[in-house]
């Protein structure tokens, strides 16, 4: 699990784990959702599959999940207020990603108002909604009402080992 040779040490990149949440990381994903100013409403539906970023133990950042069928939903990426600025945000969408692939998704779909910058960076590209053409993922609560209209919709196509 651990990507930090990818990394060099100098740059202060931490050496991150990360792992699916348990139920007794809900009181700090509900906290960290609310301090980064994301939906926190539908997040008990089981819907979306939390995955909590740790280094030293000690929980750094979030990422969620909902999975419809090739296709994945990331929603909810938030980094501990006294962690941010370290590259954590980009090492939790890089280890997601390779979730993502290795769960043999083919595209990664995010709604965003405020982080469109950051995840052109990571290879994600601006689609207009109507471009995304899984039923089940414009059901979701992310596309029905959590999201406002103007977050722009990003998606990065994976490729398949």
């Amino acid at each position: 699990m651990h990507h930090h040779e990818l990394f060099d040490k100098a740059e202060g990149v931490m050496d991150i784990e990360i792992r699916r949440a348990t139920l007794e990381d809900g009181d700090l994903i509900f906290t960290l959702l609310k301090e980064a100013k994301l939906p926190t409403a539908d997040v008990n539906g089981n819907v979306t599959l939390f995955y909590v970023a740790r280094e030293k133990g000690k929980a750094v950042g979030i990422a969620g999940f909902e999975f419809y069928g090739n296709d994945a939903l990331l929603r909810s990426v938030a980094v501990q207020p006294g962690s941010q600025r370290n590259g954590i945000g980009s090492q939790i969408v890089d280890m997601m990603l390779d979730e993502a692939r290795k769960k043999g998704i083919r595209s990664v779909v995010l709604l965003t108002e405020t982080a469109k910058d950051f995840f052109l960076k990571k290879g994600f590209g601006i689609v207009d909604r109507s471009a995304i053409d899984n039923d089940g993922m414009k059901q979701s609560s992310e596309f029905t009402y959590t999201c406002p209209t103007s977050a722009v919709c990003m998606r990065t196509m994976l490729a398949q080992s």
